[in-house]
């Protein structure tokens, strides 16, 4: 009689072999996709770090600059302002965007110097609060004398225009 040897195929140790390369494969696929997006938002801060910073520095850039002898042009201005605009359009949150759009408007109106100090604070805040300080106590007079650096010629200020 020839009999035939019939081995039981280890079907549970196959099967915990392909769940187990299976189960490696989908952990590491999720880590990969986890890095990429936490690469993508790193760029995005960073992006959103260096508009925040110009939107700063162009500030006091006009209002310093002929104090140490360093007047913007017109001409330097506005690229400075069309670049911030671009970065803005892709980076900022909407409330951001529409203050931003808010305190440019607001610097064309006739009375806009000095009523865009007000509109330039709240587009501030909603900068502080994108960047993590959310719960920021800072008003407009902690602005403003941070600004002005003297609190007589702030209060003269605050006089003049009857804030």
């Amino acid at each position: 009689m020839n009999e035939i040897l019939i081995t039981e195929v280890p079907y549970k140790e196959i099967l915990l072999l392909i769940l187990g390369t299976l189960s490696t494969f989908l952990i590491w696929r999720i880590q990969h996709q986890k890095d990429k997006i936490k690469d993508i938002e790193n760029l995005v801060s960073e992006k959103k770090y260096k508009l925040y910073s110009e939107l700063i520095y162009i500030f006091f850039d006009i209002a310093n600059g002929e104090k140490i002898g360093k007047k913007m042009t017109e001409r330097e201005l506005l690229k400075r302002i069309l670049d911030i605009k671009k970065d803005m359009f892709l980076y900022a949150p909407d409330d951001v965007f529409k203050m931003f759009t808010k305190w440019t408007l607001e610097l064309s109106k006739e009375n806009g110097a000095i009523n865009q100090f007000k509109t330039y604070f709240q587009l501030i805040k909603l900068v502080r609060a994108d960047m993590g300080q959310s719960k920021t106590k800072i008003e407009l007079d902690d602005f403003m004398l941070f600004y002005m650096q003297n609190e007589e010629e702030y209060a003269k200020f605050k006089l003049m225009h009857n804030w």
